[in-house]
């Protein structure tokens, strides 16, 4: 006996419980109210952003509020958790989410939130009758890699190193991330390091062509040991020196978490990331 996750109806009311909480959070710029309706990345990723607010004093920097759904996917399981697709749209921007509930007596939390382009649009999924089918993490079935690979994969990517047996192709945020680190290690007087660890894969969708459509949350660490009388700063309304507001002059760490939706085709053809949204959400060290 099994059942789909949720009845579009329900999503309706699920959404709005999301936008009212938000709001709230956004008029007195505080993440707190969003721990009633996001957990795991989402949560930390945006209760990042509201602290980078928070600190710079700029409503400006808060992360984009929820916009309108215009598509849903609902799997269907047999035991819980449960949890759904929601493509919400933006003039400027899509964020294709993934709300889950760990029993019946839970509620709906949104736990990621990955963006792509306002004009993309998400590959054609495989269903069984009006639901869509779900992949298990290690099932690599008529694919290159399975959905757990692929995110392993495409963090070595980010890292500027090639996997070795799943081929990624580049895209505009491994560009920047290498770009980055490059930058970081020519500084003179800094030593600097960077690690990228993928989370736990948890949702995962077949598509119609027999890939899948992967949700993946990726740990980016970037530390830094800085000689005497050298300190490292970055531009006053930047996220990094709201928390790190005197600068770096002896050691430390920022940590950022990247959500990436990942698309592996069939056959042997090349992970590609669709998009991402991330952030630093914590900082040690200085």
């Amino acid at each position: 006996v099994g059942k789909s996750a949720v009845r579009e109806s329900e999503v309706v009311s699920i959404f709005d419980r999301y936008r009212d909480v938000w709001k709230t959070a956004a008029q007195v710029l505080d993440p707190k109210p969003l721990s009633t309706v996001e957990t795991g990345g989402a949560l930390a990723i945006d209760t990042g952003s509201f602290d980078v607010a928070q600190r710079l004093k700029s409503a400006d920097r808060r992360p984009p509020g929820p916009s309108d759904v215009v598509q849903v996917e609902t799997p269907y399981f047999t035991r819980y958790p449960l949890w759904f697709v929601a493509v919400s749209r933006s003039s400027t921007t899509q964020r294709v989410q993934v709300f889950e509930r760990t029993s019946a007596y839970d509620p709906w939390l949104l736990t990621e939130t990955p963006e792509i382009a306002a004009t993309a649009r998400l590959p054609e999924l495989r269903r069984r009758g009006s639901d869509a089918v779900v992949v298990e993490p290690g099932n690599g079935t008529g694919m290159s890699a399975s959905p757990k690979q692929a995110a392993a994969a495409y963090a070595t990517a980010l890292g500027g190193r090639k996997p070795r047996d799943v081929r990624v192709g580049s895209d505009a945020f491994q560009q920047q991330m290498t770009a980055s680190a490059r930058q970081n290690g020519s500084l003179k007087g800094v030593d600097f390091s960077q690690r990228w660890k993928v989370q736990d894969v948890e949702h995962a969708l077949r598509t119609s062509d027999g890939g899948a459509l992967v949700f993946a949350t990726i740990e980016r660490l970037d530390s830094y040991k800085v000689a005497p009388g050298v300190t490292i700063t970055w531009p006053a309304d930047s996220p990094q020196q709201a928390f790190v507001q005197n600068g770096i002059s002896t050691s430390g760490t920022l940590r950022y978490l990247h959500q990436v939706l990942l698309r592996v085709p069939p056959g042997s053809g090349a992970v590609q990331a669709l998009g991402q949204y991330g952030g630093v959400v914590d900082a040690t060290g200085f």
